[in-house]
């Protein structure tokens, strides 16, 4: 079954690897077989890990972004999501853990992804300060005025 990804103008798609960016209006593009593929505006930066579940969803977006690569993380996220799984009680993120780990060792990793945005959010509540001071810091960059032309 072929994926229809709509893009937005301008929006950026990561396919296998390779970075695809659309003109100034909307496309849609059918892949036809299985890639690997994340839109723009669901990468997660570095600086943005600054919590288990995201270092975890960020190694996982690593395996994505570079395939070549990801069987030398296997065993740091395996490592990384039993840590989590031990640590979080909740019988449904424990279950979306589990449901993101069957889709690595599937190499499905968009799916892993997915799986893994609930537990970002319930983490958020469970750590209250660290989504506080990252929403604090992406506000104050985003009112910065722009150091390019004076």
């Amino acid at each position: 079954m072929a994926l229809k990804l709509r893009l937005k103008p301008c929006e950026r798609v990561v396919i296998n690897g390779c970075v695809v960016q659309n003109e100034n209006r909307r496309y849609t593009l059918t892949v036809s077989n299985f890639a690997q593929i994340i839109r723009g505006s669901d990468i997660m930066q570095e600086e943005e890990a600054d919590t288990p579940v995201r270092r975890a969803y960020f190694v996982i977006q690593s395996m994505l972004l570079d395939p070549h690569a990801a069987s030398s993380y296997a065993d740091i996220i395996t490592g990384m999501m039993a840590d989590i799984y031990a640590a979080l009680a909740h019988p449904d993120m424990q279950g979306r853990i589990l449901q993101a780990m069957q889709h690595v060792s599937e190499r499905d990793y968009y799916k892993a992804l997915s799986s893994l945005r609930p537990v970002l959010a319930y983490e958020d509540t469970v750590l209250p300060d660290t989504a506080a001071h990252r929403r604090t810091a992406r506000d104050a960059a985003a009112s910065a005025p722009s150091q390019l032309g004076g």
